[in-house]
């Protein structure tokens, strides 16, 4: 028994979150999302509320949370540009002969025109290298999956958007 004792290996808070990531998920701004675009009026203040939030994440509980709130952000920003319209109502209503034009004019889908913008907008504030630091994460770490993030958020407005 003494020699398990011996060879056991030292638990350390730290090292376990680097091992284990909480999930992320953000299933209330897209509920929110949704009552918008169904027209609930006081949900557009409250989500406008989120957004505004959302922009800077203080509130976030990890390095992906963060990123994922100024992703939510970003994209539905990103969202307004494409179209050319900030009603979620009224862009949830456009048909697939207006979403093929705007792919068209653009020249890429909504789908890679989030994503790229939310890289972009990551490369140019330094995000992975700044939120790294404050969440003691490796820079690697979050460039290897800050995209699958951007394309999960991405996807999640996308998939709210044209149902």
């Amino acid at each position: 028994m003494d020699s398990l004792i011996s060879t056991a290996i030292p638990y350390d808070k730290k090292d376990w979150k680097d091992f284990m990531a909480e999930p992320v998920e953000f299933g209330s701004f897209y509920q929110l999302l949704q009552s918008v675009k169904e027209g609930r009026e006081d949900e557009s203040r409250e989500l406008e509320w989120m957004l505004a939030e959302y922009e800077h994440a203080k509130e976030s509980k990890s390095a992906y949370d963060e990123l994922g709130q100024i992703f939510c952000h970003h994209g539905i920003m990103e969202l307004y540009e494409y179209t050319g319209l900030d009603n979620i109502q009224t862009i949830s209503k456009l048909n697939s002969s207006v979403w093929d034009y705007l792919k068209l004019r653009i020249g890429c889908s909504l789908a890679d025109y989030m994503v790229k913008s939310m890289i972009t907008h990551s490369k140019q504030h330094e995000l992975s290298k700044k939120v790294g630091k404050k969440w003691e994460v490796s820079n690697e770490d979050i460039e290897a999956n800050i995209e699958d993030l951007a394309k999960y958020v991405a996807d999640g407005i996308i998939d709210i958007v044209y149902a």
